[in-house]
């Protein structure tokens, strides 16, 4: 027989066999002495099962109650741990994130949001998925993410998503210091194309703007990554034009071994050319837990949660 289990008696018997003593553990229970033993006869008759046995100046275990008791002990531990997680989920105080991000996504805000949340709900397990957008869209459509927040390609990508726009991030071209562009006070077009180019992986929507940059020329883009290591190293120890935008590179601008050119090219491209976009993407048959609502709150994208 299947029977349902109360557990707020299956505690009342959990502190009779350890208090073996109906008065103690009904004043644990902030019963009656009456009402306790009541409470302890229909757990018994609901289990058709002795758990105790009772004499005039005692109280015993059974040898079948000490196995169900054993077990009630685990469940109600889990019972509570449920309860504290559900509280956890509901506050964002605990449970889990998971989220996506790239690089630009990092430097656009997402290090310091993350940070805030963590310092805010210490106890909450963040994982965070590194790599290109268009894996991270597979994962959020595959359901392995909740979010994720990069280069969130065109409107058409992103059906059946709610895409929360950050404030774009301003680029730049960049070579290494001893660049033969780098002394230059102008750089034209056609220099430009002489050289190979890198930078992260991009939609094609911009690849499109990089072609119009170049007058209809296809722009040589040798090196096309999200890793910033294999860029930096392509930037500073060849001669490749990197498009990025800047705060990675802060170290080695200040130590003078990138220079910044791009207010030397001529023609100077487009402002929209001159920033790459970044969003919170996330579906809109999946409701968002509190804690990425927290994290969305931290990006500036929703109302404070």
């Amino acid at each position: 027989m299947n029977t349902p289990i109360d557990l707020r008696r299956a505690q009342h018997a959990v502190w009779l066999a350890q208090e073996l003593s109906f008065s103690r553990a009904a004043q644990r229970a902030h019963l009656s002495q009456t009402a306790f033993s009541r409470s302890i006869q229909a757990l018994e008759a609901a289990l058709g099962l002795p758990l105790f046995d009772r004499g005039t100046r005692h109280v015993a275990v059974t040898a079948a109650g000490a196995q169900w008791l054993a077990q009630a002990s685990t469940a109600l531990a889990q019972a509570r741990q449920l309860g504290a997680l559900a509280h956890d989920l509901a506050s964002g105080d605990g449970g889990e994130l998971v989220i996506g991000a790239t690089p630009l996504a990092v430097d656009s805000g997402l290090a310091e949001a993350l940070t805030q949340l963590r310092l805010r709900r210490p106890r909450l397990r963040v994982e965070v998925v590194s790599g290109p957008w268009q894996r991270l869209r597979e994962l959020l459509q595959a359901d392995r993410l909740e979010l994720f927040v990069g280069f969130p390609g065109d409107p058409a990508d992103q059906l059946g998503c709610t895409v929360r726009a950050l404030a774009p991030q301003a680029t730049s071209v960049y070579v290494r210091a001893a660049h033969p562009l780098a002394q230059q006070p102008t750089c034209r077009l056609e220099q430009l194309l002489a050289y190979p180019w890198a930078c992260v992986q991009m939609h094609a929507s911009l690849q499109a703007g990089l072609r119009q940059l170049a007058q209809g020329l296809e722009l040589p883009l040798t090196l096309e990554t999200d890793n910033q290591t294999l860029l930096r190293h392509a930037v500073l120890h060849t001669d490749t034009l990197l498009l990025t935008w800047p705060q990675w590179l802060q170290a080695d601008l200040a130590a003078g071994r990138v220079l910044d050119i791009g207010a030397r090219l001529s023609p100077q491209p487009a402002p929209a050319m001159r920033q790459l976009g970044c969003a919170a993407v996330h579906r809109n048959d999946r409701s968002l837990s509190p804690a990425a609502r927290q994290l969305l709150a931290g990006l500036g994208l929703i109302d404070g949660a």
